[in-house]
């Protein structure tokens, strides 16, 4: 999968987050399923892009 499609991919898995920012501290299976798999899909990619999707407006 190039760039553009996983970049797609990672903004699709951050919006689809029960608790976006991480202050509820929400466990659910769910949440936990779709960080997870953000969480594997960034560390697929070198650390300036994970840079570049965590602080990108």
């Amino acid at each position: 999968m190039g760039w553009k499609q996983d970049r797609a991919e990672i903004k699709r898995l951050m919006a689809a987050r029960p608790d976006p920012n991480g202050k509820h501290g929400d466990e659910s299976q769910e949440a936990r399923a779709v960080n997870d798999e953000l969480d594997r899909k960034l560390k697929q990619q070198p650390a300036w892009r994970r840079a570049r999707v965590l602080y990108e407006g």
